[in-house]
Parts: C-alpha cells; sequence; structure tokens
C-alpha cells in the first residue's frame, strides 16, 4: 500500500512538472515598459504552448502577439561551391427644424446640455477608475481585482440610471451593456445634430427681424461648440468599454496553445496597447529556439591544423658521382583557411553534431586539402563548430626513382633538383570554425 501511494505521489508530481512546461511566462513592468522573462524553456518541437504574461490590467491593456517561424540558413562559403461600428443618423434635425417660434429655439440647447452632462460623467467614472487600476502595481491581489471590478459595476449601474432616466426603484439588477453603449452614441449624435441645427437657422433664416433671436441662436451654437469640443464618439466609446472590460478584469493574459515551433526558431513580436488612452506601452521582440530534434544543413568556416606538408629537399655533394638529397629544415604540420558542410542532428537548442566534409587551402603552399570528418556546432543562432577527421592533399613527393642506402637517398650526380611526383597523401586535421552570418528565412 505504502508503494502505491509514492507511486500515485511521483506520477502526479511528474504530471504537474509537464504541466509547467507547457506554459510559457512573462512578466510585464509597466513602470519600466519591459518584458521580463519569468522561465525561458525553448519550444519542442511541433508542441503547443501556453503564453502568459502577468502583471498586466486586461480591462485597459490589449496584447496583440504575432509569431513566425524561421529556418536558419547559411549561404554557401565560396571554396565550398564547386563541391557542393457605424451609427446612423437619429432624425433628430428633421424634427426640430419644424420648430419656428423663438422661445421654443432653447429646447434643443438644453437637451443637448444633457447629453453633454451625460458624456461627462462617463469620462470622469471611466478617469477615476483608471487612475486606480493604472498604478503599475507589482503585483495585484485577489481582493484588488474584486474592489476594481465591484467599482466598475458601480459607475456603469450609475450612467445607466444618467443616461435612461429610470428612477433608482425600477433599475433592473443588470444592466443591458449592449443598450447602454448604443445610449453613449446617441448622445453624440444629438450633440452634433443640436450643432448642425443651430448652424442652419442661422445661415438660412432671415434672422435681421428679430435681432435677439439671432443673438440668442448665435450663443446657443457657440456654446454648444465649446462645451462639445472635448467629446469624441471614438473616445467616449473607448471608456464605456473599459468599464465594461474593468468588471471582468484579470491582472494576468493567457493565450491557449499560441506558441508553437516547427522550425529553428519562432519569433514572437509581443505589443500591448493601453486602449484607455490608444497608446502602445511596449512592442518586444522575442525568439524562442526549438530545443532538440531535425536534420539540418549548416556551414562554417575556419582555421584548420592539419599534418599534410609538402616537403623541400635540395641536394648535396657527396663525392661519389652521387648527389645526397636533403630535406630542407621546416614545420611538421600545416595550418590552412576553409570552410566545412556539415550535416548535423539537433541535441538541444544550442547543441548539435553530426558529419562534415570541406576543403581548406593553404597560405603556405597554396595546396587546397580536402577534409572528412565528424564535429559539434555550438550556438543558437550563431555557431562554433569544434571538428575533427581526415585531411586529403596532392603534394608532390620523392620518386621512386630515389637510391636509399643506409637510410640516406641519393640521385645521380647529373642531377639537378630531387626529383618528384604527385601523389594524394591522407592526414589528420583539427578545424576551430565558425558561422556568424546565417540568415532568417520563412
Amino acid at each position: 500500500m505504502k508503494k502505491a501511494i509514492i507511486y500515485v505521489w511521483f506520477m502526479c508530481l511528474f504530471c504537474c512538472s509537464i504541466e509547467a512546461q507547457e506554459t510559457i511566462t512573462f512578466k510585464a513592468d509597466l513602470t519600466k515598459k519591459e518584458l521580463v522573462h519569468v522561465n525561458t524553456d525553448d519550444l519542442k518541437a511541433n508542441q503547443y504552448y501556453d503564453l502568459k504574461i502577468l502583471g498586466v490590467n486586461t480591462a485597459f491593456i490589449d496584447i496583440v502577439v504575432e509569431t513566425t517561424d524561421y529556418s536558419l540558413t547559411s549561404s554557401t562559403p565560396g571554396i565550398l561551391k564547386s563541391l557542393l461600428l457605424k451609427i446612423p443618423d437619429s432624425g433628430i434635425l428633421g424634427f426640430m427644424s419644424q420648430e419656428s417660434a423663438g422661445p421654443q429655439y432653447n429646447l434643443v440647447y438644453n437637451q443637448a446640455l444633457e447629453h453633454v452632462k451625460k458624456l461627462d460623467s462617463l469620462t470622469e467614472r471611466a478617469n477615476s477608475l483608471y487612475e486606480v487600476s493604472n498604478d503599475h502595481a507589482e503585483f495585484r491581489t485577489l481582493d484588488m481585482v474584486r474592489g476594481i471590478q465591484k467599482k466598475a459595476q458601480l459607475h456603469l449601474r450609475e450612467l445607466n440610471q444618467n443616461f435612461n432616466a429610470t428612477p433608482k426603484l425600477l433599475q433592473p439588477k443588470e444592466v443591458d451593456y449592449d443598450l447602454l453603449r448604443n445610449s453613449v452614441a446617441q448622445s453624440y449624435q444629438y450633440i452634433q445634430s443640436a450643432k448642425h441645427y443651430y448652424k442652419t437657422l442661422i445661415e438660412n433664416s432671415d434672422l435681421s427681424i428679430d435681432s435677439g433671436v439671432a443673438n440668442d441662436l448665435i450663443i446657443y451654437a457657440s456654446y454648444l461648440e465649446v462645451l462639445s469640443e472635448a467629446i469624441d464618439l471614438e473616445t467616449s466609446l473607448r471608456y464605456f468599454d473599459f468599464l465594461v472590460g474593468s468588471t471582468e478584469m484579470k491582472n494576468y493574459e493567457q493565450f491557449p496553445e499560441l506558441l508553437k515551433a516547427s522550425k529553428d526558431v519562432m519569433e514572437a513580436k509581443i505589443t500591448l496597447i493601453n486602449t484607455f488612452t490608444n497608446d502602445t506601452i511596449l512592442s518586444k521582440k522575442i525568439d524562442f529556439f526549438t530545443k532538440k530534434g531535425s536534420f539540418k544543413f549548416d556551414f562554417s568556416t575556419g582555421f584548420f591544423y592539419n599534418n599534410i606538408r609538402e616537403k623541400a629537399y635540395y641536394l648535396e655533394d657527396n663525392g661519389d658521382e652521387r648527389n645526397q638529397i636533403l630535406e630542407e629544415n621546416g614545420n611538421n604540420f600545416d595550418i590552412a583557411i576553409g570552410a566545412l558542410a556539415h550535416f548535423s542532428y539537433r541535441f538541444k537548442a544550442g547543441i548539435r553534431g553530426g558529419l562534415n566534409a570541406g576543403a581548406a587551402v593553404s597560405p603556405l603552399d597554396g595546396i587546397t586539402r580536402y577534409l572528412f570528418g565528424a564535429g559539434v556546432l555550438i550556438g543558437r543562432e550563431q555557431l562554433i563548430g569544434i571538428n575533427v577527421g581526415a585531411s586529403l592533399a596532392r603534394i608532390d613527393v620523392l620518386s621512386n626513382s630515389v637510391e636509399s642506402e643506409n637510410g640516406n637517398l641519393y640521385v645521380p650526380a647529373e642531377f639537378t633538383s630531387a626529383p618528384t611526383y604527385k601523389k594524394s597523401e591522407w592526414g589528420i586535421y583539427f578545424g576551430l570554425t565558425y558561422n556568424l552570418t546565417r540568415e532568417r528565412k520563412k
């Protein structure tokens, strides 16, 4: 029984650890305008991950995430190329244009003022709640979130009473947000129609008969113009949507199964937008590299140590009608510059290993070495390679016609140089290579 309990506990712990790995988490610091990794795990190939962003108020922070999957490719080195919402008019203007008596002109003005007050009350409530919500607290407790939700619900009930002129006793428990939003839009349209109404009367009526009426119309028109100057339909609706969003606000945002890397690297552009002020808070590009899996071709260039060396000889008169062949003093190794093509397997995001082949040219003798071996590539986007294997070069070696005696080499006296011929020689190589210019391709 005890073993069974331990087994169940272990399985639960294992499952929880798997679940934790399926969410990539960031923390937003709105004061510094930064996104900080909470965990920086690379992504398994072709597996979905959630993206979670902490420290945001979903009532006024809109998060836009764009992801692009890239393959990392490198151009072939030269040495290897040879080898490889609309609101309709309310009709208020047509109704009011039927008025003709001077004393009735102020009715439209008074109604327009009421609608200005309604929209001002919306702005005041939205700004008040925004100041509380936008405190940039590093961590908002559950009580703080619930407090903002309750304040938003209270503000909307009060606005519903103002816009729809419903007595408190008859107020429904639930506010119809769609109906209230339409009322906000209608208030804006009423003000615009009233301004147009007075402008039309002033431009098209014979007002010289009664200067008092003309004066009143001009006053009404100018007052409405000033009072409505700061009123904008898009802004008012944005404030209203903020209040509605605050009723269900959270202090984080989560995007289920958003991240999936199927190539080498997935680039995610995360943009935080303040919908209350209509400003972009920050925009950041984050790279997610694939953890492991898949074979891939890559190229690298660098320096190669090898032990293939073309020897130089000189002749010395031996005094017996023969010249002795002696080797010039020189290095027993060679350093060449070249490139490798790698066919490797990704063991994890920053390590891959496999076979390679390439060529290198020695600046000492100008001879090309052909390279075949294996190596390890280290790095995510820029690569450093450690390689080892066999090298092959066609070099001059002594002819078989050379006479050997007691370990010494001789040629007849008539020879002015040591006889040689071309031969392919094998050796070993050790190479340190790099690729700092890999490109991203979709």
